[in-house]
């Protein structure tokens, strides 16, 4: 090889190697912070969730009303239940005509009493949004006039087939979202982002900031974090490697032929993730009314528990006298019903957890690493907060209780007979009288 050629192949490999570097580190952190934004929409998501529950609770009881309003004693006692509910909910408003009546807790809102929002140059835009678009608005963060803290407000406005009503308002204070987003991207060992957020109260960019941490750089991946009618920006910032990588590179460039082979070996386990993420995408189906896994997708799960050789608790729920709402109410209602139990479900189970509907009223829960004693710990919580949670739908207040059945599997056992053992329990859940949970003996 003569001297030219050298250094030709040394100039080459060198290149190759800065680019593969360069490729490697944008994909282990885009797939990085793809996990990372998924985790923080659904921590964020179920917070708003629980604020939307309550305005719309709200505003049914102000629309069912005989004279579109209610009392103070009303409102205090459907506030305490609500917010002592849903604890991600710092505070609920009522503003007839857009002029705030009542709040909750009183101490410290009672500044607001007698603020009207639609002449409140800082609030009108949104107010507006409200009434003549028709739809729930989250603007935010905005400094509260009641105590001046920061938070989000979730707006609902309230009308009948003649005229505006009013609005009903649920707060989150900023440092309940902040709590979130530190803790999660604290836990990813993220130290460089920003989220930016959709304010109609304002124009200029730095009042669309909720949260920023660190220096950007070129380098970031940019995610979305969908709420209803809104969206977040956030970006998460990164550098491109660092010196250290560089010089381990670089030692290795005189290793021609294992350079290859691990370019080789690195583009064929990516096509090889490829083609699992493709399957995946293919075998994976959910749930069209509920957006949970469905059968297929459940045993999906289940068998790569067992190839990792975990065991665990499988439960099955099942709404007690579902046929009823149907028949009563119509089916519209009952898929209504369906939707709110599985949040409800959800919010009350953790992400490892796997949650499915497989068919009517019928759902299952899959419990990697717990026994069955533990596993019933949790659906005893779990059929408790369905027993005591309102049903808002409509007009109508429904209230409904679930039967739990519960049994554990070993990493050999097969789908099917740990699912035949729960249903046993389950069948015994309802011989004893309903809403209740029972394990298999």
């Amino acid at each position: 090889m003569t001297r030219t050629i050298k250094i030709i192949t040394v100039i080459s490999i060198i290149t190759i190697t800065e680019l593969l570097a360069i490729k490697l580190n944008a994909l282990e952190h885009e797939e990085r912070a793809t996990r990372i934004v998924h985790k923080l929409n659904k921590e964020i998501k179920a917070t708003f969730d629980d604020a939307l529950i309550t305005s719309e609770v709200l505003k049914e009881m102000v629309l069912l009303s005989t004279d579109r309003t209610f009392s103070q004693q009303q409102f205090d006692q459907l506030s305490k239940k609500l917010l002592s509910t849903y604890t991600n909910v710092d505070a609920l408003l009522y503003l007839p005509k857009g002029i705030v009546k009542y709040a909750s807790p009183y101490v410290e809102h009672k500044l607001a009493i007698g603020h009207n929002v639609l002449l409140d140059i800082r609030r009108k835009r949104g107010a507006d949004e409200s009434i003549h678009h028709k739809k729930t608005t989250i603007i935010g963060p905005v400094t509260l006039v009641q105590n001046e803290r920061q938070a989000f407000i979730l707006r609902k406005g309230i009308t009948d087939d003649s005229e505006f009503i009013g609005f009903s308002s649920s707060i989150v204070y900023l440092d309940t979202i902040l709590d979130i987003v530190e803790k999660s991207l604290d836990e990813s060992d993220i130290n460089q982002y920003s989220i930016v957020g959709y304010n109609p109260d304002s124009d200029t960019q730095e009042d669309k900031v909720i949260a920023n941490k660190g220096n950007a750089t070129k380098y970031s991946h940019h995610g979305v974090i969908n709420l209803y009618n809104t969206k977040w920006d956030i970006y998460i910032f990164t550098n491109n490697g660092n010196f250290a990588s560089r010089l381990v590179i670089f030692a290795a460039l005189s290793l021609l032929a294992m350079l290859v082979w691990a370019a080789i070996t690195y583009f064929r386990r990516f096509q090889a993730a490829e083609r699992q993420r493709h399957d995946l995408q293919h075998e994976a189906h959910c749930d069209f009314l509920t957006g949970l896994l469905n059968r297929r997708g459940f045993e999906y799960r289940f068998n790569l528990l067992k190839e990792k050789n975990t065991s665990g608790s499988i439960a099955i729920f099942d709404i007690d006298f579902f046929k009823n709402i149907n028949d009563s109410y119509g089916h519209d209602i009952g898929d209504a019903v369906l939707v709110q139990f599985t949040k409800l479900c959800a919010a009350h189970t953790t992400s490892e957890f796997i949650l499915s509907r497989t068919g009517g009223e019928e759902f299952m829960l899959l419990m990697p690493d717990l026994n069955q004693y533990q596993a019933k710990e949790i659906c005893e919580k779990l059929r408790i907060a369905v027993e005591k949670a309102p049903f808002f739908i409509k007009h109508l207040n429904i209230n409904i209780t679930v039967s739990i059945g519960i049994s554990n599997f070993a990493s050999n056992d097969k789908m099917e007979t740990a699912l035949s053992y729960a249903d046993d329990a389950l069948y015994q859940a309802k011989k004893n009288g309903r809403n209740q949970v029972c394990i298999y003996a």
